[in-house]
């Protein structure tokens, strides 16, 4: 299964497929459909500065170079850790494709962390949008997997805020990507 969206030279939404639509549906995001999403710009729908700021540096090497850049990703549910491939493919007048393939999941005993139905509170903590790590007071970016066992020690049986950002290894190896590009 290929999920697959475009979007137009001033970044906003012209196509999204069945696969799209079954994804964002099984991923809490069933409010999501055509009507919705064509014709939105894609950055109503990209949390964080950071985020946005690597996303326009990819659109804009991607169309300047006019060649496609791949990159893998975390994009974990409660129950599975998901791990994808995403290719954003050059198309005519700077548009540009975004195809992004699984490469494989490995079920897990649930996160609540990850659930998006669990009640926050709190300050908020960033969570990495290419490899899942978290950004902690004092830390730095731990795995997931530290941060849960983090915040049980805590022993306050309430979960922070959730933002979306991108860690520096993450954000370093987008960069080498798109320095590869011809």
């Amino acid at each position: 299964m290929s999920i697959q969206y475009s979007i137009d030279s001033t970044d906003h939404i012209r196509f999204i497929n069945e696969a799209w639509l079954q994804f964002a549906c099984q991923n809490d995001g069933g409010h999501l459909n055509r009507a919705s999403v064509i014709g939105k710009s894609l950055w109503e729908f990209i949390e964080g500065e950071d985020l946005r700021q690597i996303y326009r540096h990819i659109f804009k090497a991607v169309r300047m170079k006019q060649q496609a850049a791949v990159f893998r990703f975390r994009c974990d549910s409660p129950v599975c850790r998901r791990f994808f491939q995403l290719m954003v493919s050059p198309l005519q007048e700077d548009e540009l494709m975004f195809s992004t393939h699984p490469i494989r999941e490995v079920q897990r005993d649930p996160v609540l962390f990850l659930d998006p139905d669990v009640q926050r509170r709190g300050p908020f903590v960033t969570i990495c949008s290419w490899c899942m790590k978290v950004r902690l007071p004092n830390q730095g970016w731990v795995e997931l997997e530290e941060t849960v066992n983090y915040l049980d020690s805590l022993g306050t049986g309430v979960l922070p805020s959730l933002t979306h950002g991108i860690c520096l290894e993450c954000q370093g190896n987008i960069e080498n990507e798109l320095k590869n590009l011809k």
